[in-house]
């Protein structure tokens, strides 16, 4: 029995003879691949009934690419045009045309399940776990997500269970660090490796989820007017309010004021832009020679050396890692993979520069190898993979 030896031309073969197109030599190019193989030919069987396809599809309806969509122009001899007099019309003839270009990819992904398991697959690479390092004012490191801590640091009981370190004051400290001026206090480090997350409630009983590559920098308990956190990468701060101790979040482009409120705030000192996205409440950013930016609900500041710019996003996809979801819009494959990078602790080189600039939309499950959404692209045409211990390879798939 022979194997699928192309997912992505079998899947086009079906495609024409399930929707009547196919000519009498892509029909008999079809009935001998059947033939050769008999899970093929079990594929095509259910799939003719159309409700099996139907479910296979919905998955994955959500890919999308640029690329397959341009090919698939070249391939019926037309090209997109610079200006379009007629959108309705336009529209309606991009609705078909994507259908067409997902029905081949929705076929490919429904066989690519009936691949023997003989057949030579990749080594999966799974997503990072619930990992930190938490650095104490006298330099020690405690591995926290090894064992369980309950100790008593400055008057605050200080624990760590299931991926959670909290801090809580004692009944005798928690009314006594407000009352003073602001001054520097000593502080903790929570560092988060590549591959990993956690989540720390702070003293105010502030929550912050920490995504993988980052380090935040708070006190043990907050002393003075305002309860200030410096942050290098990626987190989720869910403030507790107090509107006489604003919390301030430090990044090297900036910091965050806030007095009650969830945002998220992406600042990986290896970029050179910042993003905050806001959720509810209301924050400022404000920053050296760009001023100062107020977002509402569903805006995002964008700050980098050159300015700020304020904009209304889809809070799915900044948020939606807090949730277990990445969500992708129209991004390069570049920033999709720097995202992969750190989450699965992984580094991606590519044949071609230009492989970094294709852009997809998508989402895949933070939970998951990161296997899935490379097969995704792959079925596309528009790139092929390889994997190298925690190395990925990327290859236009266009070249023969």
């Amino acid at each position: 029995m022979k194997k699928f030896e192309n997912v992505y031309q079998d899947a086009a073969l079906m495609k024409k003879a399930l929707l009547g197109e196919a000519n009498e030599s892509e029909q008999q190019e079809l009935e001998k691949r059947l033939a050769e193989c008999p899970d093929l030919q079990k594929v095509y069987e259910q799939l003719q009934n159309g409700e099996t396809l139907g479910v296979a599809f919905e998955e994955y309806k959500n890919y999308s690419s640029k690329k397959a969509y341009e090919s698939f122009l070249q391939k019926i001899g037309q090209t997109e045009p610079e200006v379009i007099k007629k959108p309705r019309v336009f529209r309606i003839w991009w609705s078909i045309a994507a259908a067409v270009v997902f029905l081949v990819i929705g076929l490919s992904f429904y066989m690519s399940n009936y691949v023997s398991t003989e057949e030579e697959s990749r080594p999966l690479i799974q997503p990072g776990v619930q990992q930190a390092q938490l650095t104490l004012p006298d330099g020690s490191i405690i591995d926290v997500h090894k064992k369980e801590i309950n100790v008593i640091v400055d008057g605050v009981q200080v624990k760590y269970k299931e991926g959670v370190l909290s801090y809580k004051p004692t009944a005798t400290t928690q009314h006594t660090q407000k009352s003073v001026e602001e001054k520097p206090v000593e502080s903790n480090e929570l560092v988060i490796p590549r591959g990993g997350e956690n989540t720390v409630v702070l003293a105010d009983g502030t929550t912050v989820h920490l995504n993988a590559g980052s380090k935040l920098t708070y006190p043990v308990r907050f002393i003075g007017k305002r309860r200030i956190v410096a942050l290098e990468g990626e987190a989720y701060f869910d403030v507790v309010q107090d509107e006489s101790h604003p919390f301030v979040v430090q990044t090297h482009l900036g910091e965050v004021m806030v007095l009650g409120t969830a945002f998220n705030v992406n600042a990986y000192t290896d970029a050179s832009v910042c993003y905050t996205t806001l959720v509810h409440g209301k924050v400022q950013f404000s920053a050296p020679n760009v001023g100062t930016v107020t977002l509402q609900p569903g805006e995002q500041a964008v700050v980098s050396a050159n300015g700020t710019e304020k904009r209304t996003v889809d809070l799915d996809e900044y948020i939606g890692w807090v949730n277990g979801v990445y969500n992708f819009k129209n991004r390069s494959l570049g920033e999709i993979m720097e995202t992969f990078e750190r989450w699965y602790d992984i580094q991606v080189y590519y044949e071609t520069p230009e492989l970094r600039d294709i852009t997809y939309s998508g989402s895949l499950k933070r939970y998951g190898a990161v296997n899935s959404f490379l097969d995704a692209l792959e079925l596309t045409g528009d790139l092929t993979y390889k994997i190298s211990g925690r190395r990925v390879l990327i290859y236009d798939g266009m070249k023969e």
